[in-house]
């Protein structure tokens, strides 16, 4: 048989019936009418040329770009559409590996997080950077994750939410503290200096721990005991600087109940 039915040129390339209609009626391929039945059938010309369009979908070309290879595509559009596809493709190579990184570099961070629980340290911290975003729990003005050109949320999760604690929130004023998003950034690549919007916190030595908290932790005061009790064991009294927390991971514990995970620094 010279000609199929679109069900039999299914089978016989293993190209679906809706893909084959699909081509069909953008033009990629084409058909003839039965005069007998009135089915279409399809020639060995429209086998090869599905063939043509899976190559080059293969390839991850748009239908558009295919349309024009098969309808007007020369030596030298095909090779212009093959060098453009092939810049695209690094493109995405270099995103995906990038993306890559940043889930390795998490995850080592939140290797290093459960080894730390529990634990506190004096060491040396890089610089960060805090948008303030809140008062308490009062949203403030024009507090936007986004300042002179740079969304923080953006660079998640090399930046997080960030919560400053107060040295009144140590001495009762439970609504002395402010959400936020923060970022360290290297000494020698300082890319948010000189930022509107955003209050540098000069790294060095500082007093580290590293705590797992439930509930309204913040706003009932559960914080203040729990980062004293590690606090108290290197010094005694109240910080006299303020604190502030990097939330490097939420997740529900064995009762469903959340627990929120801080890397909580006190600049010495």
């Amino acid at each position: 048989m010279n000609e199929k039915t679109v069900g039999m040129l299914s089978k016989f390339t293993g190209v679906s019936v809706h893909t084959i209609k699909y081509y069909e009626k953008l033009g990629l391929i084409s058909s003839s009418r039965r005069e007998q039945s009135n089915y279409r059938s399809y020639d060995v010309k429209s086998c090869t040329d599905i063939y043509e369009c899976m190559k080059y979908r293969n390839m991850g070309f748009s239908l558009k770009d295919i349309q024009l290879l098969l309808k007007e595509g020369d030596n030298a559009l095909l090779s212009s559409l093959l060098e453009k596809r092939s810049q695209e493709l690094a493109t995405e190579v270099t995103e995906l590996l990038n993306t890559r990184e940043l889930i390795e570099n998490y995850r080592k961070e939140l290797a290093d997080l459960d080894r730390r629980l529990g634990k506190w340290y004096i060491e040396d911290c890089p610089d960060f950077y805090f948008r303030r975003q809140t008062k308490g729990l009062n949203y403030m003005d024009e507090a936007s994750c986004e300042s002179d050109g740079i969304n923080l949320a953006e660079y998640a999760p090399k930046s997080s939410s960030l919560l400053e604690l107060s040295p009144e929130y140590f001495k009762g004023d439970l609504s002395a503290f402010s959400w936020g998003h923060g970022i360290s950034v290297d000494t020698d690549n300082d890319f948010m200096k000189d930022k509107k919007g955003f209050e540098k916190i000069s790294g060095g030595r500082m007093f580290t721990a590293y705590l797992c908290l439930g509930g309204h932790y913040a706003s009932e005061g559960d914080l203040i005991n729990e980062f004293l009790r590690y606090y108290n064991e290197y010094k005694s009294g109240i910080p006299k600087a303020p604190v502030y927390g990097f939330r490097l991971r939420i997740t529900l514990d064995e009762t469903g109940e959340r627990k929120d995970y801080f890397r909580m620094q006190l600049p010495l």
